[in-house]
C-alpha cells in the first residue's frame, strides 16, 4: 500500500505542470471560431455604422470572422441583456451606446434586467460624440438665447424630440429645461425622430452630430449649438450651448465594447489591444473624425470609470 500511495502521489504531481500549461494554451487559441458583435439598435444607426466600420479590421487582425448582429428594441436594453446572459467566452460581444449602459439605476423610469458593471465587462470606449441643438427652419430662433426667449414667451407650446427615453438627446433636452427654466415636452420616436423635426411636429432636438451636419448643410434644419463644452472640430462655426448662455451645459453620447462578466482576463486583454489597434488605423480615424466624433477611453480602466461617473451623474435624485 505504501508503494502504491507513493506511485499515485507521483502521478498526481506529474500532472500539475500539464494542467498549468493548458490554461495559457487555451487563451492563446482564442479566437477559434466566429465572434458575434451585438449592436442593440437597428441597421443604419450610429452604433451600427461604427460596428461595421470596425469589423473588417478586427476580422483581419484577429484572423477570425467578426460579424455584426442587430438586436434592437426597448432602447437597446434587449440586445444588452442578451449579451449579459451569453456565455463569457469572448465569442459574444456588445457594441452599445451610453443610454442602455448608464441608466440601470432607474433614471427616467428605465430599469432593465441587468446591471452594467455587475453583468458586463467593459473593454473599450471607442468614440464620444456631441449632439447638435437643431430647430426646423420655421422656428425663428437663430441662437440659443433667442430659442430660450422664444420658448419662455410661449409656455407649453414647444416640444423636443429624441430617439427614446434616456437617450442622450432626451437627457440633453431635460438638462436644458432644468438649466434654462423651460417647459419643453419630450416626444420620443424610436423609429426616426428626424422626421418629426423636419415635419415640424417637434420644434427642438439635440441630434447626433453625424446625422445633423448633412441636414444642416442641405438647409433642412438650422443648427444652433453643440452639446459638448468645447466646439466640435467637424463644425467649428457652431458655438457650444455652454458659451451661449448656459455655462457648464454638457450632454454627450458615446459608444463602447463590452463582454459578458466572467470572460477570461486574457481574452479581455486581447480584445482591448485589438480594439485599440483598429481605432488607430488611419482609415478608421479619418472616418470617425468625419462623423464629428472624438476618441474615447480606449482601455478597460478608463471605460469603467466613464460608466461609473455617468451612472452617478444621471441617477435619480432623491
Amino acid at each position: 500500500m505504501h508503494h502504491r500511495a507513493r506511485l499515485l502521489l507521483s502521478l498526481a504531481l506529474a500532472a500539475l505542470p500539464l494542467t498549468a500549461l493548458a490554461q495559457p494554451t487555451a487563451a492563446a487559441a482564442y479566437p477559434s471560431k466566429p465572434i458575434r458583435l451585438v449592436v442593440p439598435f437597428a441597421a443604419g444607426t450610429a452604433p451600427d455604422v461604427l460596428a461595421r466600420l470596425l469589423t473588417p479590421a478586427l476580422s483581419e487582425s484577429m484572423a477570425a470572422n467578426v460579424v455584426v448582429e442587430n438586436v434592437p428594441g426597448a432602447g437597446g436594453t434587449i440586445g444588452v441583456d442578451r449579451v449579459a446572459k451569453s456565455a463569457p467566452d469572448g465569442y459574444t460581444l456588445l457594441l452599445s451606446g451610453d443610454a442602455a449602459l448608464v441608466l440601470t439605476g432607474g433614471a427616467y423610469g428605465v430599469k432593465p434586467p441587468y446591471e452594467t458593471l455587475r453583468d458586463l465587462a467593459p473593454i473599450a470606449q471607442l468614440i464620444i460624440t456631441p449632439n447638435v441643438l437643431v430647430v426646423p427652419n420655421d422656428v425663428p430662433a437663430r441662437n440659443v438665447q433667442e430659442l430660450v426667449a422664444l420658448v419662455r414667451s410661449q409656455p407649453g407650446k414647444f416640444s423636443y424630440g429624441s430617439g427614446g427615453i434616456g437617450f442622450s438627446q432626451h437627457r440633453a433636452g431635460e438638462l436644458m429645461n432644468r438649466m434654462a427654466g423651460l417647459d419643453m415636452v419630450h416626444v420620443p420616436n424610436p423609429g426616426n425622430p428626424w422626421t418629426d423635426l423636419i415635419a415640424g411636429r417637434v420644434q427642438v432636438m439635440f441630434g447626433n452630430i453625424a446625422l445633423a451636419l448633412p441636414l444642416i448643410r442641405d438647409g433642412k434644419v438650422r443648427g444652433l449649438a453643440v452639446s459638448s463644452t468645447t466646439r466640435a472640430a467637424a463644425a467649428p462655426d457652431l458655438p457650444t450651448v455652454s458659451e451661449s448662455g448656459l455655462p457648464g451645459f454638457e450632454s454627450l453620447s458615446w459608444f463602447g465594447v463590452l463582454a459578458p462578466a466572467g470572460t477570461p482576463p486574457a481574452v479581455l486583454q486581447r480584445l482591448e489591444a485589438e480594439l485599440q489597434k483598429a481605432m488607430a488605423t488611419p482609415a478608421i480615424k479619418d472616418r470617425v473624425a468625419a462623423m464629428g466624433a472624438m476618441p474615447g477611453a480606449h482601455n478597460t480602466a478608463g471605460f469603467t470609470r466613464v460608466i461609473q461617473d455617468e451612472t452617478r451623474r444621471w441617477a435619480p435624485k432623491s
